[in-house]
């Protein structure tokens, strides 16, 4: 598996746990995935701008 493959993967888990985290009001989980997302996201920009390599 590619690694952008298994971080579009991480951010749908992630995306999941964040709907979770809101229906059952938990902020605190709320804040934690809201986190890695960001550190997803940022992954996939260093990527896209050839910062880091996917090898």
């Amino acid at each position: 598996m590619k690694l952008t493959e298994y971080l579009h993967d991480q951010l749908k888990f992630l995306n999941d746990q964040m709907n979770s985290a809101k229906k059952d009001k938990d902020e605190t989980m709320q804040y934690l995935v809201d986190s890695k997302i960001t550190e997803v996201k940022l992954i996939l920009e260093a990527l896209q701008k050839g910062i880091i390599d996917e090898a």
